[in-house]
């Protein structure tokens, strides 16, 4: 049940990225290009736990890449804020 419910979380975040990925394209900001990029990244590292480490939840490889998605949606944020200051 748990390796179905991580790849729905895996699909899910695959169609996020994708819909930020049109947005991209419709306003060439690149606020949605690095979600998406965050949300395909996403995407992969569940879609490889669920694949290989759903039985190990000690690898923190798949964390280390959960958390630079998570750093490059605040990174995206902050730039976003950053441009707007000048």
């Amino acid at each position: 049940m748990s390796q179905f419910l991580l790849g729905a979380i895996a699909m899910g975040s695959a169609v996020a990225a994708l819909l930020f990925l049109r947005f991209w394209r419709q306003s060439h900001d690149r606020l949605f290009l690095y979600f998406a990029a965050s949300f395909l990244l996403e995407a992969i590292n569940r879609a490889l736990f669920t694949y290989n480490g759903a039985r190990t939840e000690e690898a923190t490889l798949y964390y280390v890449v959960r958390l630079v998605s998570y750093g490059l949606i605040l990174w995206a944020i902050f730039e976003k804020n950053l441009v707007r200051r000048r």
